[in-house]
C-alpha cells in the first residue's frame, strides 16, 4: 500500500476514487477530506482565482484593445483602468484562502462582492458592444455574455459538459449573429452547423462517459468519509506511526480502551506506552516487516492505561511503503485483557490439575507399594503352604484365602491401571508372544472357578500363525477381563471362548477373540454406559458379583492401544457375547524358559528387602530350591554385603529406607572387581515403562512385579543364571 504525501489526489479524468479510498488507512489523516460545504467551495474558488488575478488583469488590457476596435477610446481607457482595479482588489480578497489560512464570512463576502463586480464590469462592456448596433459589436457582445455565464457555472460545476458549453456556445452564438445580421440563408452555413453538431455529439459522448475531476473528487470524498466514520466508531484502536514509533494518527477508540484522547497521543512515542518487557519484541516485529513488504504480524503487548493500569492489546501491523521505501506503520489493536486473564486462569487451573494428577499418581504409587508389600507376603506364604501337610479343610481355607488375595490384587491392579490410562502413562511393551497359549493359560486359570459354579467353560482355537508382537501382560489382562466377566456373570449354562487368527499379509495377522456366555445379559439402558468407568450393569451388581466396574473400561482402552476395538451384543436374561478385534505383526516363535529342578542349587543369593515377611517368604522359597540366602534390611546394608563379591545373584527391593534399590544398584555397579558384575533383579510394584527405564539405567538386569509370582521370579532367575552370556533387561509381571 502506498500513501500519498499530502492526501489522495485525482490525476486526470480517469482516476479511480475507490483506489484512493483503499489507501485511506495509509494516507496523511491530518488532511481529513470530507464532503465540501458551501464555505469550503467558496474558499476553494477563491484559492483558484488568486494566482490568476494578474492574468485576468492582463486580459482586461487585451479586452480594452479589442474594445477600441468597436468603441471610442474615451470609453475603453476608463473600462481598462476599472478592470485592473477590480482584479487588484480580488487579488487581496483571495490571498488568505490561497495561503490556506482561516477565512471568516467577512473575507468570503469580499470575494463574492469582487466576483460579482468583475462579471458586471465585463457585462457592461458587452452591453456597450450590443448598443453599437454593428455586426462586430453584437457578435462580440454575444460571446462575452455566454462566456461570463459559462465561467459562473464552472465556478461550482466543472464537468466536461460544462467545458463543452463554455467553449462551444459563445462561438455558436457569434456565428448565429453573423448569419442573422447578414441575412445569409441557413443552407450556406450547413457544413459549419454539421461540423459543430458532430463536434458537440462527440464531446457530449466523452463528457457522459468520463467523470469530471469534481465528480471524481466527490466520489473520493464520499468513499473516504465512509472509512473515516468506520475508523472513528470501531472499538479497536487504529494508529499510524512513523518508523520511529511517533503517533501521527490515533482513532477515537483509544479513549474507551486506554483512557487517552487521540490528540493527547499524536506526536508521542509508542515506547512511552509499552511495558519495558515488550519493547524488544515490538521492535523485532517492525524490523522483520521492513525486510518483507508482504509480511503482517500479530503480537500481544502490554500497554499502559492513562490511570496507570496495564492492559493487554493484540496488535496487527503493516508497513506503509512509498516508492519502495518504508515510511510508516499502520497498526490495529484490540483489547484482549479479559482473554489473557482467562488464558492465565486456564493455565493456572491446568497446572493445578497436573499437580493434583501427579499427587494422585504419587499417592497411588505409595498406596500400591504399601498394599502390595503385605500382599506379597500373604500370597507367598500361601504358595509355600501348599507343600505343607495340611488337613482337607485347612487346604480349602488356604485355597479360598489365596483366591481372595488374587482378587484383591486384581482390584488393586484395575484401579492403578485405570489411573495410568487416565494420566496417559500406560504404555505397551510388545514382544513375541504365543496368543494361543496366552488365551489357553487364562482359560485354564479360570476353569476351576467355572467348575465350582457348574458352568461349562470351553475353548476353541482356529488358525496357524499364533506368534505375534504384543504386550503379553496387557494381552492376558484383556483376555482375563473378558473371560473372567463371562464366568462371573454366568450362574449356570456355558461360557464359550473362540480364538481365530487369520493371516492378512506376509507379516501381519488379524486376531478375533469371542467370549459367549449364557449369563444374566444386559438391559438396553445398561448397555448404553457399559464401558464407562466405575459403572456396572445394575446398581446391585457390585454387591452380587463383586468388582470395581473398571474391567471393561480398561479392556476397551487396551484394545484401542493395540489398534483394535471391543464390541458386544446382549439380550437380557439370555446372555452376552463380547468380541475383541485387532491386527498385530507376526513374530517368530521364541523358546520358552525351562526351569530346572536344581536351578538354584548351590547359588549364593543376596536378598535386599526391608519387609521381614517378604524376606521370610523369599528365603523359604529360594532355600527349598537349593539356594544359599544372605539377607540385608536396606540398600546400605545390601551394598556393604555386595562388596565381598561372593554373590551369584542379587534380589533388590526398590523402595527401602535409608537407601532405595535404585541408589543401591548404582552403588553396586560402581564397586571394584567382580562384585559389580553380579546380576540384579529388581522387585517392585511400580513397573510403568518410565519407571523400568530408571531401573535398567541404574544397572538392574530384570524387574519382577509385586506381588511376586514364584513362576515369574524363577523365569527371571533362569534367564539370568543359565548360560554364559549377559542377560538383557527384562520386566516380568506376576
Amino acid at each position: 500500500m502506498t500513501a500519498p504525501e499530502t492526501g489522495p489526489s485525482v490525476e486526470g479524468s480517469n482516476a479511480d476514487p475507490n483506489a484512493a479510498a483503499r489507501d485511506y488507512l495509509a494516507m496523511d489523516w491530518s488532511k481529513g477530506l470530507t464532503p465540501p460545504t458551501l464555505s469550503q467551495r467558496l474558499d476553494d474558488a477563491a484559492a483558484l482565482v488568486h494566482p490568476v488575478s494578474p492574468v485576468k488583469a492582463a486580459l482586461n488590457v487585451v479586452g480594452g484593445l479589442m474594445a477600441a476596435m468597436i468603441l471610442p477610446p474615451m470609453i475603453c481607457i476608463p473600462w481598462v483602468l476599472g478592470g485592473v482595479l477590480l482584479e487588484t482588489w480580488g487579488w487581496f480578497a483571495t490571498r488568505r484562502a490561497f495561503l490556506r489560512r482561516p477565512v471568516d464570512w467577512r473575507g468570503r463576502a469580499l470575494f463574492i462582492a469582487n466576483y460579482v463586480w468583475v462579471n458586471l464590469w465585463w457585462l457592461a462592456l458587452g452591453a456597450l458592444f450590443w448598443n453599437t448596433g454593428t455586426l462586430q459589436g453584437q457578435a462580440s457582445a454575444m460571446v462575452l455574455f455566454l462566456a461570463i455565464v459559462s465561467v459562473f457555472v464552472m465556478l461550482f460545476h466543472t464537468a466536461p459538459l460544462t467545458f463543452l458549453i463554455a467553449g462551444s456556445f459563445p462561438a455558436i452564438a457569434a456565428l448565429a449573429v453573423v448569419a442573422i445580421r447578414d441575412e445569409h440563408g441557413w443552407r450556406e452555413f450547413a457544413p459549419i452547423w454539421i461540423a459543430l453538431g458532430l463536434s458537440m455529439i462527440f464531446n457530449l459522448g466523452r463528457a457522459l462517459e468520463t467523470p469530471s475531476a469534481q465528480a471524481s473528487k466527490q466520489l473520493l470524498n464520499d468513499s473516504l468519509n465512509k472509512y473515516r466514520i468506520l475508523a472513528e466508531n470501531v472499538t479497536d484502536i487504529i494508529t499510524r506511526m512513523d518508523l520511529d514509533g511517533i503517533h501521527q494518527y490515533v482513532s477515537p477508540g483509544v479513549f474507551e480502551v486506554l483512557g487517552y484522547r487521540p490528540e493527547e497521543l499524536v506526536g508521542t512515542s509508542r515506547a512511552d506506552l509499552l511495558h519495558p518487557d515488550c519493547l524488544a519484541m515490538a521492535e523485532a516485529v517492525i524490523d522483520r516487516m521492513q525486510t518483507n513488504p508482504d509480511l503482517r504480524e500479530s503480537i500481544t503487548l502490554r500497554v499502559r492505561h492513562k490511570d496507570g493500569r496495564w492492559r493487554w492489546l493484540q496488535s496487527s501491523g503493516k508497513i506503509v511503503w512509498e516508492k519502495g521505501v518504508p515510511v510508516a506503520l499502520i497498526d490495529v489493536s484490540r483489547d484482549v485483557t479479559d482473554r489473557v486473564a482467562a488464558d492465565a486462569a486456564l493455565l493456572e487451573a491446568k497446572a493445578e490439575a497436573e499437580s493434583a494428577t501427579r499427587a494422585k499418581a504419587e499417592f497411588l504409587a505409595n498406596v500400591s507399594h504399601e498394599i502390595r508389600t503385605p500382599m506379597n507376603g500373604i500370597l507367598g506364604a500361601l504358595h509355600l503352604l501348599e507343600r505343607e501337610p495340611i488337613s482337607a479343610d485347612g487346604r480349602e481355607l488356604m485355597r479360598q484365602a489365596s483366591d481372595c488375595g488374587r482378587m484383591l490384587s486384581q482390584l488393586l491392579n484395575d484401579v492403578l491401571d485405570f489411573s495410568k490410562i487416565e494420566a496417559g502413562q500406560l504404555d505397551l511393551n510388545p514382544e513375541p508372544v504365543d496368543i494361543g497359549e496366552a488365551v489357553r493359560s487364562v482359560t485354564a486359570l479360570l476353569a476351576a472357578q467355572a467348575r465350582a459354579k457348574g458352568v461349562d467353560l470351553s475353548l476353541d482355537i482356529v488358525g496357524e500363525r499364533f506368534w505375534i508382537q504384543a504386550d503379553p501382560v496387557r494381552l492376558r489382562q484383556a483376555v482375563f477381563n473378558l473371560v473372567g466377566n463371562a464366568v462371573k456373570f454366568t450362574a449356570k449354562g456355558h461360557v464359550a471362548v473362540r480364538l481365530t487368527v487369520e493371516p492378512l499379509l506376509a507379516d501381519r495377522v488379524h486376531v478375533r477373540l469371542e467370549v459367549e456366555d449364557s449369563g444374566i445379559g444386559m438391559t438396553r439402558e445398561a448397555q448404553s454406559h457399559l464401558f464407562e468407568r466405575f459403572r456396572q450393569a445394575e446398581s446391585d451388581t457390585s454387591r452380587r458379583f463383586g468388582g470395581t466396574g473398571l474391567g471393561l473400561s480398561i479392556t476397551q482402552a487396551l484394545a484401542r492401544m493395540m489398534g483394535g476395538e471391543i464390541s458386544f451384543s446382549s439380550v437380557e436374561g439370555e446372555g452376552s457375547t463380547f468380541w475383541l478385534d485387532f491386527e498385530a505383526p507376526a513374530a517368530d516363535p521364541v523358546a520358552s524358559v525351562v526351569v530346572e529342578d536344581e536351578l538354584l542349587s548351590g547359588l549364593n543369593v543376596l536378598l535386599v528387602e526391608d519387609n521381614p515377611t517378604n524376606r521370610l517368604v523369599a528365603r523359604t522359597m529360594l532355600a527349598r530350591l537349593g539356594a544359599r540366602i544372605t539377607e540385608a534390611e536396606d540398600g546400605l546394608a545390601g551394598v556393604e554385603a555386595a562388596r565381598s563379591g561372593r554373590f551369584d545373584l542379587i534380589l533388590m527391593d526398590v523402595q527401602m529406607p535409608r537407601m532405595d534399590g535404585v541408589e543401591a544398584t548404582g552403588a553396586i555397579r560402581a564397586l571394584p572387581g567382580p562384585a559389580s558384575a553380579a546380576p540384579i533383579i529388581g522387585l517392585t510394584a511400580n513397573v510403568m515403562v518410565h519407571q523400568q527405564a530408571v531401573y535398567f539405567a541404574a544397572g538392574m538386569n530384570a524387574v519382577v512385579a509385586k506381588p511376586i509370582s514364584p513362576a515369574s521370579l524363577l523365569a527371571a532367575i533362569a534367564t539370568l543364571v543359565r548360560g554364559e552370556g549377559e542377560a538383557r533387561p527384562t520386566a516380568l509381571a506376576s
